[in-house]
């Protein structure tokens, strides 16, 4: 089993699906669960980037043109939301600095695909 920062590091930064088939040495995980590898909470991660921030990235700011999840700090706020084929969508402001970390880690760990939120 691997260390809490190591698990959490591969949710935030890494490829999950990869870490588990490595970790469980199997060609899928069809037939494993993640729960089987990763033994760490949403809380867990949420304590984590408060001690070293969320992952930050440029494919991620306001000004990305990249697909997918964009979030990013302006001001004391964190501001969020999806870019799909050039359409912008559940855009979200959030003006409590924990709220927003909060929602940034769900939703960062739901498309993981682990299941842990």
């Amino acid at each position: 089993m691997a260390d809490k920062e190591t698990q959490i590091k591969i949710l935030l930064y890494g490829n999950a699906l990869d870490f588990a088939c490595e970790t469980l040495g199997v060609k899928n995980m069809r037939y494993h669960k993640y729960s089987e590898i990763f033994t760490v909470s949403e809380e867990d991660v949420y304590e984590y980037t408060l001690i070293h921030g969320i992952p930050q990235s440029e494919s991620t700011g306001r000004y990305s043109l990249d697909e997918g999840f964009h979030y990013f700090e302006e001001e004391g706020n964190w501001y969020t939301f999806f870019r799909e084929r050039g359409y912008i969508y559940n855009e979200k402001n959030f003006g409590n600095d924990e709220l927003g970390r909060k929602y940034i880690v769900q939703t960062l760990l739901q498309l993981a695909g682990t299941g842990l939120y």
